[in-house]
């Protein structure tokens, strides 16, 4: 692993647009200096990579684009309990190779990380092996809630990343409190800056559609979404919007996919509630007719819906309704077998890899604009946990997280690029522009050509905003 002093003459997207210039990075890891238009200048082709003056390397990215590193705010590594499908060694090369430098890991593992004891037993098992730094998830779960309380202020104290709420059943099934329960939770931490982060399905809607299964057909996509009702979604939705109107709790809708979804937030963001937002590319790039082609491997929790709903997505992100694109990256070693029901486990969608070059793909084709990719992927998920304006930005005194990209490279979507130990992707195959030559986490490469390099050194994040909750 080597460490790096400049990134030479490179096309530097922010989320303000792009600088023709040089990063400085100083020897504790941080940005020192963007210089613009420094030596060449226009991205010109340069001399190559080089030895700094300061025993650090030169990078030569003309030609190229440098853009911040990703911060994935929403991947599952499976650690503890469930590593034949993924753990922090595979995860974070995978993260590190496609151009993410920082991940906000789940709590619905075995066990599940529901308490102080639970989280520290994980930060024991996972120090020492992430390529990329990371922050991890407590869980509010139910039962027990006369101690609830205490369980999440041992989770903070700690240092969780936030706090997730699965309010409909996903793997794990880890049920959450009740909404009484949730609401003194949240009023108790309003203005700490501890975020709740919520799974939008509801329950008993989904449970009560469950009775239905004996007249479905077990291989139409269509029986999956009577059984994970739209009804469901929304209505998990508003009530954790209203939990952030009526506490001023910080609230965070992870991966949203309903155009009704997107109105909700969009009415609560006007309201004024500390409210933010993700969505993911399989609910951006895929809709419901794209199954018959892709299978099993498009099978996530809330399902992919329609075509109405993914332009619904897009228009919230160049909106600023949503703020964020993660991937819930889910690895599973088995897809789904065949012959078994469409709504069997499992579900889940691997892409922490494939984040940073799906979107840059995305921009390259008219989506999207590249200085849009940097705001959903780096700054503004950055915002939403407490992490900027350390993370998210090339700017003085940020880490010096950066990914390397060929915007005239091409890449494909197999092995041996890809990571992970799981391929259930429904975007396995697929080909686009724009490829990752390298990535950095705080002036360490810790990727360069789709291999990961030198040892782990991720390192655990802390959010910058936190407070005690009221006695």
């Amino acid at each position: 692993m080597e460490r790096v002093e400049r990134v030479r003459g490179g096309t530097i997207w922010t989320e303000n647009g792009p600088v023709v210039g040089d990063l400085v990075i100083d020897q504790e890891g941080r940005i020192a200096a963007l210089v613009p238009d420094v030596g060449r200048g226009g991205g010109a082709e340069g001399g190559g990579d080089a030895p700094g003056s300061g025993g650090g390397r030169i990078i030569d990215a003309s030609g190229l684009w440098v853009l911040p590193g990703a911060v994935d705010v929403h991947v599952h590594f499976r650690e503890p309990g469930l590593t034949e499908s993924e753990d922090f060694l595979s995860g974070s090369a995978a993260a590190a190779c496609g151009g993410v430098t920082t991940v906000l890991d789940m709590p619905n593992t075995l066990p599940p990380v529901s308490d102080g004891a639970a989280l520290a037993a994980k930060l024991e098992a996972v120090r020492g092996r992430s390529y990329v730094d990371y922050g991890l998830f407590g869980a509010a779960v139910a039962g027990g809630e006369e101690t609830l309380a205490a369980r999440v202020e041992e989770l903070a104290s700690l240092g969780a990343c936030g706090i997730k709420v699965f309010l409909g059943p996903t793997t794990g099934d880890i049920a959450a409190p009740g909404w009484g329960a949730l609401y003194e939770l949240c009023r108790r931490w309003a203005g700490s800056g501890l975020v709740f982060a919520f799974h939008c399905e509801d329950r008993d809607v989904i449970r009560r559609a469950a009775a239905e299964e004996a007249h479905l057909d077990p291989e139409d996509y269509r029986s999956l979404l009577f059984l994970r009702p739209r009804f469901g979604e929304l209505l998990a939705t508003d009530g954790a919007l209203r939990l952030a109107r009526e506490t001023g709790a910080r609230v965070h809708i992870a991966h949203v996919a309903l155009k009704e979804a997107v109105e909700a937030i969009a009415r609560a963001k006007e309201d004024g509630a500390p409210v933010t937002a993700e969505t993911c590319p399989h609910y951006l790039l895929l809709d419901e007719g794209d199954y018959a082609a892709v299978g099993r491997a498009m099978k996530a929790l809330p399902p992919v819906r329609a075509r109405e709903d993914r332009e619904a997505l897009w228009r919230g992100l160049r909106e600023g309704i949503i703020d964020a694109v993660a991937t819930d990256h889910a690895p599973h070693r088995v897809p789904g077998r065949r012959g078994e029901p469409v709504w069997s486990p499992p579900f889940g969608v691997a892409g922490v890899q494939s984040l940073v070059p799906l979107l840059v793909d995305a921009a390259a084709r008219g989506l999207c604009r590249v200085e849009q990719v940097v705001r959903w992927t780096s700054a503004n998920p950055a915002r939403a946990y407490g992490l900027y304006p350390r993370k998210g930005r090339l700017e003085p005194g940020a880490d010096a997280d950066l990914v390397v990209i060929d915007p005239r490279a091409r890449w494909r979507i197999e092995r041996p690029w890809w990571k992970s130990k799981s391929a259930n992707t429904p975007f396995w195959g697929r080909e686009g522009l724009g490829a990752p030559v390298c990535t950095l986490v705080r002036g360490w490469v810790v990727a360069e050509r789709g291999e990961v390099v030198g040892p782990p050194r991720g390192e655990l994040l802390r959010p910058r905003e936190r407070k005690a909750p009221p006695v």
